[in-house]
């Protein structure tokens, strides 16, 4: 039987606990208290250590983060070397290294056909690339290319090339046809969700054979209605010659539409195209 007046102790929990801790503690020598602690707290120690470190670890990230003085991406060619290429081309274009970064991305890939997750995930990367003006320059296959031109990725090269800067490129000049896609885009408004679904379909089976034979027809602008260069052909580079990074279909160099880096952009295709860089040199080891 309880007596009388007697009232159950108030419990309160971590206080207590922690007041617990310090009378067992409080005669041990400085050595048992740092046994004791550890013994006690050492998943709790090790937590805040790896939440400093990972702070100061992004904090450091922010501060020292670097601007681009050139973003590029080499889509579908891993067996090239970005850091190499990246350091000469730095040196070509006489670019600021230590203050900018010089980006090429030769690790990206995206697949015209039974694309995954990875896949759609790499798209949206690029087209948020874009749409930051982060990016400058896209060299891919044929497939994606038609992709991203058609859909008013890739800049107009009038825009920022001279007519004889163009004319170096004659025979090697991608043109697409506006008046095909202003078609395309009202031919939407009138299709269904599914009719646009089969029609992706249809261009993502496309074989080797169609989408280079498609690729072709976008050498000749004086069969369109309203060419418009927006890239240029890279199979007869030596880029591509040196080091087989593309097979088929052909690969195509084009400007982002939004790219703030016009003029390196250009020293870029000019790179590509220089006989004395050393791109045999410039292939992983994998």
């Amino acid at each position: 039987m309880f007596k009388k007046g007697w009232q159950p102790k108030e419990y309160k929990g971590v206080q207590d606990e922690i007041h617990q801790q310090h009378l067992k503690a409080k005669d041990m020598s400085f050595k048992g208290k740092l046994s004791y602690f550890w013994y006690y707290y050492k998943i709790h120690t090790i937590a805040v250590i790896l939440i400093i470190i990972f702070g100061v670890s992004f904090i450091h990230n922010i501060v020292t983060a670097k601007d681009y003085n050139f973003y590029g991406i080499m889509l579908n060619a891993p067996s090239l070397d970005g850091d190499a290429m990246e350091a000469s081309f730095g040196e070509y274009a006489g670019l600021d290294m230590e203050n900018y970064d010089c980006f090429i991305d030769t690790m990206s890939t995206l697949a015209n056909q039974n694309q995954t997750q990875y896949d759609i995930a790499t798209f949206q990367r690029m087209v948020a690339l874009v749409q930051s003006k982060d990016l400058d320059v896209l060299v891919t296959d044929a497939p994606v290319f038609i992709n991203f031109s058609f859909n008013g990725m890739m800049m107009d090269l009038r825009d920022v090339m001279t007519e004889e800067e163009l004319a170096r490129y004659e025979g090697q000049i991608y043109y697409l046809d506006n008046a095909e896609v202003r078609k395309a885009e009202a031919a939407e408004e009138t299709q269904s969700d599914e009719d646009i679904m089969e029609a992706q379909q249809k261009r993502n089976q496309a074989s080797v054979e169609d989408i280079t034979a498609e690729a072709e027809t976008h050498r000749h602008p004086e069969t369109m209605e309203d060419p418009i260069p927006v890239g240029i052909f890279l199979e007869e580079s030596p880029l591509v010659q040196k080091t087989g990074c593309y097979g088929e279909p052909v690969p195509i160099y084009g400007i982002s539409v939004t790219s703030q880096r016009t003029d390196t952009a250009k020293k870029y295709l000019d790179y590509l195209w220089d006989e004395t860089i050393p791109f045999d040199t410039m292939i992983t080891s994998n």
